[in-house]
């Protein structure tokens, strides 16, 4: 797990951001998800959309400010963490395209507050799969569904230009 403060709201507390590989239980996270069990008060994410923790941080970063100002479109901070990672505004395309699927196998989690130990734990109970660097999680990258959800041209092959369309795009969603 790694911990992080966002620089423009630093009161509202760290962000964590864990990852987890051969998860078993998908499923039942994604049925609870959608039961809204409190106890899931954490972004899952399928991690095969996530090239890097900075479009995580951004996503995180603008579902804080509109938490903050009382503009979610979601239900909570997490689930508009979830919506902010998708160039579209349609709630429902966001939640299936970024969140997790019953198939997903490498998933990251994104929590909101905290005590970093206590998330750490907490998440040991909930997921059923092996924790990893978070660096790892651009090893279960699909290069093909990126380029597909942010419609980045096939021509575009350089991994730092593609996070930069996708930062450009979260950034771009939130101003509209």
């Amino acid at each position: 797990m790694q911990t992080f403060t966002l620089e423009l709201y630093p009161t509202r507390g760290h962000i964590h951001i864990s990852f987890y590989k051969n998860v078993t239980n998908a499923e039942e996270l994604r049925k609870r998800l959608l039961a809204h069990d409190q106890e899931l008060s954490y972004a899952f994410i399928d991690a095969k959309v996530v090239m890097d923790r900075f479009q995580l941080l951004i996503a995180a970063n603008d579902a804080v400010h509109h938490e903050l100002h009382s503009l979610l479109k979601t239900y909570n901070v997490h689930s508009e963490i979830v919506y902010n990672l998708s160039p579209t505004t349609n709630i429902n395309e966001s939640l299936r395209r970024f969140g997790i699927s019953n198939s997903s196998t490498s998933i990251v989690v994104v929590k909101v507050g905290g005590n970093a130990e206590e998330v750490k734990s907490h998440l040991s109970t909930l997921i059923h799969g092996d924790e990893a660097d978070v660096g790892e999680f651009s090893n279960s990258v699909d290069i093909s569904s990126i380029k597909k959800y942010y419609k980045i041209d096939n021509k575009v092959t350089d991994q730092k230009e593609m996070l930069d369309i996708i930062v450009g795009s979260i950034a771009i969603k939130s101003v509209s």
